[in-house]
């Protein structure tokens, strides 16, 4: 405990210090702090002392969704003039250069860019900034480097955040978020470019950081609908005052999640302010958007929202978990109706109606019993592990399957699916094939163990700086190399070299 709590200082320590002793020429760092934070409150923790591993690609999408809004032309008040603000003292960044493009061609929310053809462009300008710039360059302290947050690795798909620090994230997500965009927002104002536009007073912080509330009008029909015309809250008829109303907070959880949307009074919705709602509340919102309606949400909301219902439980679960560990206030009604926060288990899954079900409005849910559900791992069809040659692949899309049955115990933070590509390794006992379903476990420093002997796949960047990959069985020489061998002999051993990293183990070939 004493341990836990010396953490907790230590992280709070870092963060300001990071704030003030690193060197932020850009924007960058501040928005891939607030990733880090964000994905640390949408994934579950096996404990409080866990590492988490981040996809890259996951803190792309998050840097997109963070960006967005600053894509957008400032409209001054102060010179009547329309420009897009610059996010560092040199050139416009690429980042916000090709979300500008992709406004420009009509695209109008994340989830239209996600199945546009702009996406891709757009992604891997994400996943360069992050890999040239604040990956790598946010734990640059006085001009030091100090990874308390995560070790600086080779890897260009993931890092790890070391044991204690996502607890930490989550335990303080408000306080890092405000210090983030806080100091985000002092950067923008103090490059010169920026202040002719800007003015000695603005709208700048809600432009860059609030609520689209246009978009929450699209919500507003089909959650009164779903609920009858009854406020969430007071459960009493509505008529026109009907506000929709971000159930987990936005300014405990800034992100537009569909399932998170409740609709309610006007008065209602102002007199529970910031505040989370009381138990009772909660379980009727768990029973009615994620229960009962969640894929009506879903085919209904997505196209203007974020709609995963898996993530806005996770982020409940957070929510809930810091404010009993904070002693906090919970809304019951009125302006002063309050209870207190109380221990109490976490909704892990939750049942699924039968479409006939569906159309009915929910009672407030006493007892919700958790069922099992099959575990899902991510899988990327665009990353082909080779066997052959090293092939280019990217990882700008994911998918989820289920996950092998027999594998053992399996994480999601850690174990990923990928195809095999080629035939280097058609041979031996257990060859395989082109086209194979492959289980891999990302090597990390606390998995990593001796590799002599073991198949692995091998990552290294091409002059476009894209990732390549190969898989190999590793043999140590006497002289301290390691040569890679391929199953099929027709296939030359090669000998590793510096620009070659060890990606992920390979565990089995799924069958189909």
């Amino acid at each position: 405990m004493i341990g836990a709590m010396q953490q907790q200082l230590d992280f709070i320590a870092y963060i300001q210090r990071m704030l003030v002793e690193g060197d932020f020429s850009a924007t960058y760092k501040f928005a891939l702090l607030h990733a880090i934070a964000d994905v640390c409150v949408e994934q579950p923790l096996l404990s409080e002392q866990s590492e988490l591993v981040i996809m890259l690609p996951t803190l792309a999408d998050k840097l997109i969704t963070l960006y967005w809004h600053h894509a957008m032309p400032f409209s001054s008040e102060h010179t009547g003039e329309s420009a897009l603000l610059k996010q560092n003292t040199g050139a416009q960044s690429k980042v916000i250069s090709v979300l500008f493009e992709c406004q420009q061609n009509n695209i109008r929310n994340f989830r239209q860019l996600k199945h546009s053809p702009f996406y891709k462009p757009t992604f891997n300008a994400a996943m360069a900034t992050l890999k040239t710039g604040p990956l790598w360059r946010l734990q640059i302290l006085a001009k030091q480097e100090e990874c308390f947050l995560y070790p600086h690795t080779n890897s260009t798909q993931f890092i790890t955040l070391n044991a204690g620090i996502a607890s930490c994230f989550r335990r303080f997500y408000d306080l890092v978020v405000y210090l983030a965009k806080n100091a985000w927002l002092q950067k923008i104002q103090s490059i010169k470019h920026n202040q002719a536009l800007i003015g000695p007073q603005s709208q700048l912080q809600e432009f860059l950081f609030g609520v689209d509330r246009n978009a929450l009008t699209k919500a507003k029909p089909v959650l009164v609908e779903l609920q009858s015309n009854i406020c969430f809250y007071c459960q009493k008829p509505m008529k026109n005052d009907v506000e929709v109303d971000h159930f987990i907070p936005f300014a405990r959880y800034a992100n537009d999640l569909g399932h998170n949307f409740v609709a309610a009074h006007r008065a209602c919705n102002n007199n529970k302010r910031d505040f989370l709602a009381a138990q009772q509340h909660r379980e009727r919102w768990q029973n009615q958007n994620l229960a009962v309606n969640g894929q009506i949400i879903s085919n209904e909301l997505s196209a203007y929202f974020h709609c995963d219902a898996d993530k806005s439980l996770a982020v409940s679960n957070w929510a809930y978990q810091v404010a009993q560990a904070n002693s906090a206030k919970l809304w019951l009604a009125n302006k002063d109706h309050f209870e207190q926060a109380k221990p109490t288990a976490d909704i892990v899954t939750f049942p699924r109606e039968n479409l006939a079900k569906q159309n009915q409005v929910a009672e407030p849910a006493v007892n919700i019993k958790p069922i099992e559900q099959t575990l899902k791992l991510p899988y990327f069809p665009n990353i082909k592990i080779a066997c052959g040659h090293f092939k280019t692949g990217d990882s700008s899309d994911v998918e989820y399957l289920d996950a092998p049955f027999g594998a053992g115990k399996l994480d999601p933070n850690v174990h990923f699916l990928a195809r095999a590509s080629g035939n280097s390794m058609n041979g031996g006992k257990h060859p395989i094939h082109d086209g194979d379903l492959l289980l891999l476990e990302l090597i990390t420093s606390d998995r990593a163990g001796s590799l002599r002997g073991q198949i692995v796949a091998i990552e290294r960047d091409d002059i476009g700086g894209e990732g390549q990959y190969l898989l190999r069985k590793v043999n140590k020489l006497p002289n301290g190399q390691y040569e890679l061998i391929a199953q099929n002999p027709d296939y030359e051993v090669m000998i590793a070299d510096e620009s070659m990293r060890t990606f992920a183990r390979f565990k089995q070939v799924v069958a189909e």
